[in-house]
């Protein structure tokens, strides 16, 4: 429900909503696309998504000219939101003071109403803020919902500027890391997982208890509604895998900005140094997403009839190694690309440009078949019929 998302929302987030409700007055639209957040996004309050637009020259004023060609007398670019169950109890909606007369002081209230596929990006968000261990959403976290709504009017907008989603995903959380690596409350992954899916199970629980007083109060019997233990199980199997891969994803690149911040601080460390580090600390999340899997099969939810064996472990820790190093091969060459981009080294543009687009496919492989290997595990294991 939408409720989670405004509950979480930050200052910078509420600003945003508010630069996009305006961008879609301004169209004479009804309701919020994703095309009108991306304007929003661009803009000063957008922070670390304006910085990750901006660092592929896709700024504000060259997202109001597209918009403008795109938009001007046109109506809305996507399908009004659908009410549909798993996104919202109702139909979502901001307000605007509006003046009923300009010559009155009297002010009525207009509801603006939301996209199906902004609805979506808005809850993604949501979930990208359980992902990285945050009690709050950012602009950023919705410009990586929108990224992930690839059918929407602001990818679209992106593409057409000349942006790469994934790409602009990867830079998203380069900058993010950059700004939270100074923070002393960031969570540990396995304290991020673990509270995440809590609150995730909480949520879709309420859903289900509510939707069983609904049944009483209007006497209208229902066949059947899982218990908890079928939700924890649906939760598990539904969330783990984004969990861990964002979590990943976004250590790979803290530990690049602590690195950078050690070698400014010590003037240049020896490149074995270096290894060693980044290899220790691929062994180490190797055992943290082990131990944050069996804590939640044994301690948090005590639902499963058996644990991992070793096997399974070490399937999973293999592929998340592959990914560990795959993620770091994808920071060097997009720091060599910046690099050849400053010094006009064209064919050296093309080359590293060739390699990039192979380890982006490599990392979208190694992401299905860590998918496919958490799914299973969770999905072949049957939930106890004690809770």
């Amino acid at each position: 429900m939408l409720d989670s998302v405004f509950e979480r929302a930050s200052e910078p987030l509420v600003q945003v909503m508010q630069l996009a409700l305006d961008e879609c007055i301004n169209n004479e639209h009804s309701y919020i696309c994703t095309d009108h957040l991306l304007a929003a996004l661009s803009s000063e309050y957008g922070g670390v998504a304006a910085l990750a637009l901006d660092s592929m020259k896709i700024d504000e004023d060259s997202i109001a000219q597209e918009l403008e060609k795109q938009l001007k007398d046109k109506p809305e670019s996507e399908l009004p939101f659908s009410g549909r169950p798993d996104l919202a109890s109702g139909r979502p909606s901001v307000t605007l003071p509006v003046v009923a007369d300009p010559g009155s002081v009297s002010e009525t209230r207009k509801a603006y109403g939301m996209s199906d596929l902004m609805v979506q990006a808005l809850h993604r968000a949501y979930e990208y803020s359980l992902f990285f261990g945050l009690s709050y959403i950012t602009p950023e976290h919705l410009l990586l919902g929108v990224l992930d709504a690839k059918d929407c009017s602001g990818v679209k907008i992106i593409e057409e500027l000349g942006g790469n989603v994934d790409f602009l995903r990867r830079q998203i959380l380069s900058l993010l890391a950059k700004s939270l690596n100074s923070e002393n409350d960031m969570q540990g992954l396995q304290t991020a997982v673990v509270n995440g899916l809590r609150e995730l199970i909480d949520k879709h629980y309420r859903a289900v208890n509510t939707l069983q007083q609904l049944s009483v109060r209007s006497r209208h019997s229902l066949s059947s509604l899982p218990p908890r233990s079928e939700i924890v199980h649906m939760v598990c199997v539904a969330y783990v895998p984004d969990f861990l891969l964002n979590q990943i994803a976004f250590r790979r690149y803290l530990l690049e900005e602590t690195l950078a911040q050690l070698n400014l601080r010590v003037g240049g460390l020896d490149k074995e140094l270096v290894a060693t580090i980044v290899s220790s600390a691929a062994q180490s999340l190797r055992q943290e997403v082990r131990s944050s899997i069996e804590f939640m099969l044994s301690n948090e939810y005590r639902l499963f009839s058996q644990m991992l064996d070793d096997a399974e472990h070490d399937l999973i820790g293999s592929v998340i190694e592959d990914l560990w190093w795959a993620q770091g091969e994808e920071i060097a060459l997009n720091d060599l690309f910046s690099d050849a981009l400053d010094d006009h080294r064209r064919k050296h543009l093309l080359s590293l440009q060739e390699r990039r687009l192979e380890n982006s496919k490599r990392l979208h492989q190694l992401r299905a078949k860590l998918e496919e290997t958490i799914t299973a595990c969770f999905v072949k294991r049957s939930v106890s019929a004690s809770q």
